[in-house]
């Protein structure tokens, strides 16, 4: 029988190869196959990026590569990672309606936001602690957003005069927690950001079970090969042990996390919407009634989140949360969406039901902590890729084609 590395090169022949298109098989049949050696704990890892066949790769690199705290901080859900699983399963609920000799000769992936064009429906969410994977962080994700004309959240304003200057434009910033302060609204207006993004998802805390377990076991591996004392991520801190460091990392004192968010009320959205000139987001939003709240308090955008399966226990993707939102919201203002979104066909979907554009923050924290700067890049262009050959095999020429008509609900 072949090798893993044997496997791997064959499967990526086959990838490229008439043939298979030529046989009638789909994109979605390559796909599974090649997920298959990471769901089995596969010992193949990648070492470039032109190595890697899919997004996953990277999530086996990063695995790889980083300490076990820092490792599952970005990757395990909350209580018993119910929300976290079905974000992913939600995708398999829905299959993609394939269509032939449509004479496909070009396609526009280009979408406006806010009145300015990107190069595809799919933006980088705002993820904190980035130099816990790679010492560049914010600047590392900066240079690739760049690179590849992406939209970009970054989280908090930590560099946010270097991550514009790197740009050449200002990124959008998130926040999360409480109410912004009319302090902390004017420094992020004095940068000049066209939009802020207040993740309201974090009420209540988190019980992540699985990292406090594996706290708990005294799991090997703590420590970052490359920075032993952790000083790269925690900076200014004093002295502070290491199981201090796994507590605050794997989400010990999760439970305060939601203390400010608990307080929370469409009052105080109301009250700082009409503190700032800013395009406002709300991050979070998961029903159709809040997404009519919404509207009604003057909100201009809405990311369909649950923050990957990090904060609540729904049990419900994004995915599946993402239609009642668009029927409620009628196209007046973006609709994002994110968690879970892990290749072109889970972006394809997201749009047929009503998405503006996708969000990944996972899946792009796995480039990073593998490759830096080129791994944000390449994991960008994977997915715009495969985006591309789905809108291509469907007929849709442009994102404005792609519509709930090219899915077919499973039974």
């Amino acid at each position: 029988s072949l090798g893993s590395a044997d496997r791997r090169a064959f499967l990526t022949f086959l990838a490229a190869s008439p043939l298979l298109a030529a046989a009638g098989f789909t994109p979605g049949w390559v796909d599974e196959i090649l997920e298959a050696p990471v769901a089995a704990q596969d010992a193949v890892v990648i070492k470039s990026v032109r190595e890697a066949l899919n997004v996953f790769d990277f999530e086996a690199a990063a695995r790889a590569k980083l300490s076990v705290p820092h490792f599952i901080e970005f990757d395990l859900g909350v209580f018993n990672d119910e929300t976290l699983r079905a974000n992913r399963e939600a995708f398999t609920k829905y299959q993609i309606k394939m269509r032939r000799l449509l004479g496909v000769s070009k396609v526009d992936q280009s979408v406006q936001i806010f009145g300015v064009t990107w190069e595809a429906p799919i933006f980088l969410c705002p993820v904190g602690r980035l130099t816990a994977l790679n010492r560049e962080g914010n600047l590392a994700v900066a240079r690739a957003a760049k690179a590849k004309n992406t939209l970009e959240i970054m989280s908090g304003t930590q560099q946010l005069a270097e991550v514009n200057a790197l740009r050449g434009q200002p990124v959008w910033i998130g926040v999360q927690g409480g109410a912004p302060s009319q302090t902390t609204l004017r420094q992020i207006e004095a940068a000049g950001t066209p939009a802020l993004v207040w993740a309201i998802d974090g009420v209540g805390g988190g019980n992540q079970i699985g990292a406090r377990a594996v706290q708990r076991a005294g799991v090997p591996n703590l420590e970052r090969k490359d920075d032993p004392r952790c000083n790269t991520c925690h900076k200014n801190e004093g002295r502070i042990t290491l199981s201090d460091r796994m507590s605050e990392v794997i989400g010990a004192l999760g439970s305060l996390k939601g203390e400010a968010a608990n307080q929370v009320s469409w009052n105080d959205v109301k009250r700082v919407r009409d503190m700032t000139r800013m395009k406002m987001v709300l991050k979070g939003i998961v029903t159709g009634e809040d997404a009519e709240l919404s509207l009604q308090n003057g909100i201009d955008g809405i990311i369909v989140s649950n923050h990957g399966g990090h904060e609540d226990a729904s049990g419900r993707g994004t995915l599946e949360c993402l239609p009642e939102i668009a029927a409620a919201v009628g196209g007046r203002i973006p609709v994002l969406i994110d968690s879970g979104f892990r290749s072109g066909a889970d972006v394809y979907k997201a749009l047929a039901l009503g998405a503006t554009a996708v969000g990944l923050g996972r899946a792009y924290s796995w480039g990073l902590a593998s490759f830096g700067q080129q791994g944000v890049e390449t994991v960008i262009e994977l997915l715009r890729r495969e985006l591309q050959a789905v809108m291509a095999q469907t007929g849709a020429t442009s994102i404005a084609k792609i519509s709930p008509a090219s899915l077919i609900t499973r039974n």
